[in-house]
């Protein structure tokens, strides 16, 4: 019979191990819910512990645990190590862990593990790169939603990253994680020829009004149906276009295209106002000139065309005027019978272009020279004239500061240049932190070259596009060149029949006036030949008295 002694004991010992049981359960609990396999009842008899615990799964603590093992099951411990840097908001420490977690796993083949490691990627500051990365994923629908909801907060519609990549194709589901915004921002950035109108139409119905993405896409829609030659549908989307807010293209630009489709039409007087309202200050300004030029022509008033085109020639403008002004000039110096003018004009347009036909062919073989290079170093800090570029402009394609391929190029460029950087700065960190792998340096050394390479690739695309833009320049000035010539050989018919001509007319006279640029009473008078002042450019008149019928008299010209 046992003892009252060793009744007590039996029950004190009962009574320990149901406490230290107790004591074990507590700490039990609290593993489980550290490895994600803890019941909602144990949290919710925790009290305040549990209220904080539920509030951090609310903002988003635990949740990419539960998608990771949604897709694979139970996390490994180096996978645990990565979730809680990622948690804790220590991105450049969750990117060193990712190869320690994940690499050659079935989770970073997949669709959510290329978006998380991309996702990464972009929080280290490496974004366009990582934002290609993720538009890459055939299967965008794949993605867990978390890792969704996280892209669109670290990229919304407007960030500017959606202006620096380039432009891919595009897949719907990408519009219902980003937004019509970044569609239209990316999709719109594509050349539409005539032939894909519909395709910009269902674009700009995807569109809020009086918005940025709206009023570009309806500036393409502009350029792509008078591609398609319906400039009456041209000319009344362009009329809506001027008066939207939130435009990001230039007044002086749609006030050229709508001079342009009023001339197309044949509405010359009208084409010519709008062409004057181009100022002096735009970069538009000698097109506006030129165009103005040609108009008058088919006006039958070439006087005019003889006084615009005395500013166009002038050597002050040589970087900023291409050839055609000289033929316009010789045309229109051919039709008031101003021969020696029109030899003078060939003279000069020989003397001008051959030298720059020479520089420009330079480029076409080799466009890695320092005007270029000081051309694209001003370009990455913004918005450039080609007057900006000084004497560099002299070797270089006169459109050069327009182009928006040109341009889209060296953004791109710029973008990955400071991606690199960040990527080297990444490099230097992770000597010192965060991974256990000694391999893992070698890896971002390795992704930090990959990105160089990559600029430099933006580079040779910046290269390659000023090499077609001096293509294309020389082929002007060698198509202009055969006109010239054409001229030249009508000149020389003129003069041969010129007797017969002077016969036909009988002694019958005539004037003709006139005038450009500034038509106020008080403008000035420059008799001085040998220089210019400023203040004359864009000023000049010209009367042709007796021109073509001058009864063998020489024709009389004044300030051509």
């Amino acid at each position: 019979m046992t003892s009252m002694k060793s009744v007590s004991a039996i029950l004190m010992a009962q009574v320990l191990m149901l406490a230290c049981a107790g004591a074990w359960a507590a700490d039990g609990d609290e593993l489980l819910d550290l490895l994600g396999g803890g019941a909602s009842a144990g949290q919710a008899a925790k009290g305040e512990k549990s209220a904080a615990g539920a509030a951090k799964a609310k903002e988003g603590e635990g949740l990419l645990a539960r998608s990771i093992k949604t897709a694979q099951g139970r996390l490994t411990a180096e996978q645990n190590i990565f979730v809680q840097f990622f948690d804790n908001g220590e991105m450049d420490k969750a990117l060193y862990q990712w190869p320690a977690a994940f690499e050659g796993t079935a989770y970073a083949k997949s669709a959510s593990g290329r978006a998380l490691n991309a996702l990464l990627l972009f929080k280290n500051g490496i974004q366009v790169t990582a934002l290609e990365m993720l538009l890459s994923i055939e299967k965008p629908k794949e993605i867990e939603s978390y890792i969704t909801q996280k892209w669109r907060e670290a990229a919304p519609d407007n960030a500017p990253v959606w202006a620096a990549i380039n432009p891919t194709t595009w897949h719907q589901a990408w519009t219902d994680v980003f937004g019509i915004g970044a569609e239209v921002r990316v999709r719109g950035r594509q050349v539409y020829g005539a032939d894909q109108i519909e395709t910009v139409k269902d674009l700009i119905k995807k569109t809020q009004v009086d918005t940025k993405e709206r009023a570009w896409l309806s500036w393409q829609l502009v350029i792509a149906l008078a591609q398609g030659e319906d400039s009456g549908a041209a000319s009344k989307a362009l009329a809506v276009l001027m008066k939207a807010p939130n435009n990001p293209v230039s007044m002086d630009l749609m006030t050229m295209t709508a001079a342009r489709l009023l001339f197309q039409n044949g509405f010359l007087d009208a084409s010519i106002k709008y062409y004057e309202k181009v100022p002096k200050s735009s970069d538009y300004w000698f097109d506006a000139q030129e165009e103005m030029g040609w108009a008058n022509i088919r006006k039958g008033e070439p006087q005019n065309s003889v006084a615009l085109t005395k500013t166009l020639v002038a050597p002050a403008f040589a970087t900023q005027v291409g050839p055609e002004p000289f033929f316009l000039r010789a045309l229109s110096q051919l039709k008031v019978c101003d021969y020696p003018a029109v030899l003078q004009t060939l003279n000069v347009y020989r003397e001008r272009f051959k030298p720059r036909a020479v520089a420009l062919k330079a480029l076409t073989a080799d466009a890695r020279t320092p005007q270029v290079d000081r051309m694209v170093a001003k370009l990455k800090t913004g918005a450039v004239k080609l007057t900006d570029l000084g004497a560099d402009a002299a070797m270089l394609p006169r459109f050069v500061t327009r182009d928006e391929i040109l341009l889209q190029n060296v953004l791109t460029e710029r973008a990955l240049e400071q991606e690199a950087k960040i990527a080297g700065e990444l490099y230097a960190r992770s000597l010192t932190g965060g991974t256990a792998q000694v391999g893992f340096q070698a890896r971002l050394e390795a992704f930090k070259k990959a990105v160089e390479t990559r600029a430099q690739g933006a580079r040779s695309a910046t290269y390659g596009r000023v090499k077609t833009l001096a293509e294309e320049e020389i082929t002007e000035i060698s198509a202009m060149l055969q006109k010239l010539h054409i001229a030249e050989t009508e000149l020389i018919q003129q003069i041969s029949v010129s007797d017969r001509v002077i016969g036909a007319t009988k002694g019958l006279t005539s004037s003709k006036a006139g005038t450009t640029g500034s038509q106020s009473k008080d403008s000035v008078w420059f008799p001085a030949e040998n220089e210019t002042w400023f203040d004359e450019y864009a000023n000049y008149k010209v009367d042709v008295r007796k021109g073509c019928a001058a009864g063998g008299k020489k024709t009389e010209s004044s300030k051509q």
